[in-house]
């Protein structure tokens, strides 16, 4: 029997942290108070510190001199950066598969696909929504080996974040569906025009998201 890799404790925390920022346990703003958290995981202090130095460094916390440690509130700005990256390197992987890809490889996002409409016939929202980010992850998966699909796979917990501030996943879904059909059809320029404008409605959404600041 092969053993198991050994695994910091802090990267196990540093995951469930991160977790909880994406879903938005942890709204933009709040504290990551060490005490609690580690009173809330089970664990020592030290693990928690040593997760949330790194989460800091990955960019989903900031460490403020006078409050300490605290989820990270992305302006207007930065979620228009960031639509505008991830939609420019999606519209360069989405070319490649509607141009290369035989029907058989896209079966995964028809797969999702049915994931996202299931949970919206039952009214499942959290469902849909975690359906509609797994969507932009089996893109990636389906293009292995790829430079474009590894720097959108370093972005993958961010855009998490960011579809979930999508008010409307049956929306998401169905622009979804679309992409799907033009990748089948091989159609690149519709595919890259999709999954432009599903960026630009993205940033959209987030910003109106956050209200006023």
């Amino acid at each position: 029997m092969t053993a198991e890799p050994f695994r910091p404790l802090r990267d196990d925390v540093r995951s469930a942290v991160r977790e909880r920022i994406v879903r938005g346990d942890y709204a933009p703003g709040t504290r990551l108070v060490e005490r609690a958290i580690a009173s809330d995981l089970g664990v020592s202090r030290v693990p928690v510190r040593e997760a949330l130095h790194a989460l800091v460094r990955e960019g989903f916390a900031v460490d403020r001199a006078t409050r300490g440690i605290e989820v990270r509130q992305y302006d207007t700005a930065q979620i228009a950066e960031l639509t505008q990256v991830s939609g420019a390197l999606e519209g360069v992987l989405v070319r490649r598969l509607a141009s290369d890809a035989p029907t058989a490889d896209l079966e995964p996002l028809r797969l999702v696909l049915d994931e996202a409409a299931d949970a919206l016939g039952l009214g499942d929202l959290d469902a849909a929504v975690a359906a509609n980010a797994r969507f932009h992850e089996v893109l990636v998966e389906i293009d292995p080996g790829s430079i474009v699909g590894e720097i959108l796979d370093g972005l993958t917990e961010r855009r998490r974040w960011l579809l979930r501030q999508h008010t409307d996943p049956a929306t998401v879904h169905h622009e979804h569906a679309d992409l799907y059909a033009a990748l089948v059809a091989g159609d690149a320029e519709r595919a890259v025009a999709i999954v432009d404008a599903h960026a630009r409605d993205s940033a959209v959404r987030a910003v109106s998201s956050m209200g006023p600041r």
